[in-house]
C-alpha cells in the first residue's frame, strides 16, 4: 500500500505543477483573446487558430484535472478501504488517465509544436512554452498512471 500512495503522490505534484504551468499559458493566451476574435471575423485560418488554440489547452486542462481528481480519489479511497484494488474502477482509472493524458498530448503537440515564437509578443511565446512544458510534465504523469495500474495488478 505504501507504494502505491507513493506513486499516487508523484502523480499529484507532477499534475499540480502541470495544472500551474496551464494556468499560466491559459492566462496568457486570453491576454490575445479579443485580438484572436477580431482577426477571426476577417480570416478563416485565424478562426481555425483561435479554435484550436483554445481547444488545445483545454484538452490539456482536461486531462490535467482529471488526473489530479483521479489522484486524490484513490488516495482517499486506499486510505479509507486500506488496498489499491478494492473495487474496478480502480484498476480502470490508471488506464483512464493514461489514454486521456496522451490524447491530450498529442492533440496538444499536433498544434503548438510548430508554432513559432513571435518577436515583441511575450505572453504568446511563454504560453507557447508553457505548453511545450505542459507536453513534457504529460509524459511522467502517464508513466506513473502506467505504474499505479501495475500496482493494482501485482498488489491485486
Amino acid at each position: 500500500m505504501l507504494r502505491f500512495l507513493t506513486a499516487l503522490a508523484l502523480i499529484t505534484l507532477i499534475t499540480l505543477y502541470a495544472a500551474q504551468k496551464s494556468y499560466v499559458a491559459i492566462v496568457n493566451l486570453l491576454k490575445y483573446e479579443e485580438r484572436s476574435e477580431k482577426a477571426a471575423k476577417h480570416s478563416d485560418t485565424a478562426a481555425h487558430e483561435l479554435h484550436k488554440s483554445r481547444a488545445t489547452q483545454a484538452s490539456s486542462a482536461a486531462a490535467i484535472a482529471l488526473s489530479l481528481a483521479s489522484s486524490l480519489a484513490l488516495s482517499s479511497a486506499v486510505l479509507l478501504l486500506g488496498s489499491p484494488s478494492a473495487s474496478t474502477w480502480v484498476s480502470v482509472l490508471p488506464i483512464v488517465n493514461m489514454v486521456a493524458i496522451a490524447a491530450a498530448f498529442i492533440h496538444n503537440r499536433s498544434f503548438w509544436k510548430a508554432k513559432a515564437k513571435v518577436p515583441f509578443v511575450g505572453g504568446f511565446n511563454e504560453a507557447i512554452q508553457k505548453s511545450k512544458e505542459i507536453r513534457q510534465l504529460m509524459v511522467p504523469m502517464a508513466l506513473g498512471w502506467g505504474l499505479v495500474g501495475l500496482l493494482c495488478w501485482i498488489d491485486g
